[in-house]
């Protein structure tokens, strides 16, 4: 079957005679193939990135890695331009939509004397806990450097990490789950 006869729009690879070599010494050197990756990326000097999209990707006992596929030029820098734009098309959409939901809340607030004092209430459960967040925090039990783990990935404050590695029993990764 040749190129002309595959249908417009079919899933085939079409594998150059080289490139069949290639894969049949690869196979014979033990490289096993590595399932589920979609893309891989090379980056050059000055924000040039190679992509490989549905690469073929094998690794090899010692750790290296031989990815087949075809390589197309992405450039970083009109990425970053697509994606400052959309950035600020969601931040006026969100700007505009808060605008519009704010001229009806208003109208639609409820002022009645129960709903004032759930809000009074509310606020004053949340300052308590802010508070608490500016003592001192209760570390016993707990290593330093754990929770200061916790506090750089999650970007909470120490009392939040320390109680939930608490919660946790020192378990990290379960705690920085929770945060995050």
């Amino acid at each position: 079957m040749s190129i002309e006869e595959i249908p417009q729009g079919a899933d085939v690879n079409v594998i150059s005679k080289n490139e069949k070599k290639a894969r049949d010494l690869i196979k014979k050197l033990g490289l096993k193939q590595i399932k589920g990756i979609s893309r891989v990326t090379f980056k050059q000097r000055g924000n040039i990135i190679y992509a490989i999209n549905e690469p073929d990707v094998y690794k090899s006992p010692a750790g290296t890695y031989v990815v087949f596929g075809e390589a197309k030029v992405d450039d970083m820098n009109q990425r970053l331009a697509e994606a400052q734009a959309a950035q600020q098309a969601a931040q006026e959409a969100s700007a505009s939509g808060a605008a519009a939901a704010a001229a009806e809340g208003a109208s639609a607030e409820d002022k009645s004397p129960e709903s004032i004092t759930a809000d009074l209430e509310k606020a004053a459960l949340n300052g308590g806990a802010a508070e608490e967040e500016l003592g001192e925090v209760d570390e016993t039990g707990l290593d330093a450097n754990d929770i200061g783990i916790i506090v750089e990935q999650t970007q909470v404050s120490r009392g939040k990490a320390a109680a939930a590695l608490r919660k946790h029993k020192g378990d990290m990764v379960n705690a920085i789950m929770e945060l995050s």
